[in-house]
């Protein structure tokens, strides 16, 4: 009898249960009922507007007969950009109005699904219940992914830490020493306390008068060319015929300008016979001639490759 009693306080209280249930879907459905005909009666409306736009443009696009044909499309195109605005613009606001109510009613709806759901489950099982299995676990692969990467991060976040402290560490070390050489160096050089000679400036130096010491080797080396030539032509010229010493000794391969200005400037009187001897000194002048500009030429740009 005990037994039986239970069971009927028990299904008591589920038939209390439903009642409220019922209660509460049969005032969520007059809601919804009401909603709906709320939203005919604005579709009504809407309709009506419509027919009564359409109207409206049609009477616009007819127009007023007493108007020319030019003006009176111009006059119907303004008045119906400016009503499509004026629509547009209630319209628009139509839409924030739906669109804040359709949000309000989902959130209604779901407060009273929880409120169904808890007096169903009771409260302990809604908090446990609210996300479905599959959604609990994506939600916790998500958070031990997250926590993966936190911790991936702090890890690479320490190593770079400990790297820079290493790199800041190397850099001071480098700075001592570089500092106790300069010093070093200026105590061996005699130089002043206050102005430290620094390595790098002087090994800036050190290069700039390598590469001058390779250029100057390399003038040197031209000039030797030069005057070994020189000698040899000179020798040459020394071997040559008695007959043409006195007219050919000044078209040797040493010329100096003078010379060849004056060479230059005789007259046809003056000049050379037309002998083979003469012609081949014509032909030594010009190769002096040659061989010199190219040396100039040569000699400048060795002096332009200096002052760079």
């Amino acid at each position: 009898w005990v037994f039986s009693l239970l069971q009927y306080l028990v299904c008591k209280r589920k038939l209390e249960s439903k009642k409220e249930a019922l209660l509460i879907l049969s005032k969520e459905l007059d809601t919804c009922q009401q909603e709906r005909d709320q939203y005919k009666l604005m579709a009504n409306q809407l309709r009506e507007r419509h027919q009564s736009l359409k109207k409206k443009y049609r009477e616009l696009i007819d127009g007023d007969p007493s108007l020319p044909p030019e003006k009176r499309k111009q006059a119907n195109l303004a008045q119906l950009l400016s009503e499509a605005q004026d629509r547009n613009k209630h319209l628009g606001e139509e839409i924030g109005e739906l669109q804040q109510r359709l949000g309000e009613v989902q959130g209604d709806n779901k407060l009273l699904r929880m409120t169904i759901a808890k007096q169903r489950l009771g409260d302990d099982e809604v908090g446990a219940r609210h996300f479905a299995a599959h959604e609990r676990e994506d939600l916790v692969q998500q958070l031990e992914k997250a926590r993966e990467q936190i911790e991936t991060l702090r890890y690479d976040l320490q190593a770079a830490l400990d790297e820079l402290q290493d790199v800041k560490e190397e850099r001071s070390v480098y700075q001592d020493k570089s500092d106790r050489l300069n010093q070093e160096l200026n105590h061996v050089l005699g130089g002043h306390e206050n102005r430290i000679i620094d390595i790098d400036a002087l090994c800036m130096e050190n290069r700039y008068l390598q590469e001058r010491l390779k250029q100057l080797q390399e003038e040197v080396n031209l000039l030797k060319s030069s005057i070994t030539k020189y000698k040899n032509a000179l020798e040459r010229r020394k071997n040559s015929k008695a007959h043409g010493r006195s007219s050919s000794s000044a078209l040797t391969g040493v010329l100096s300008a003078k010379q060849v200005q004056e060479l230059l400037s005789e007259d046809h009187g003056c000049s050379l016979p037309a002998t083979p001897q003469s012609i081949s000194d014509l032909k030594s002048l010009a190769t002096a001639l040659l061989e010199t500009i190219h040396e100039k030429n040569m000699v400048i740009q060795h002096q332009r490759q200096t002052n760079k």
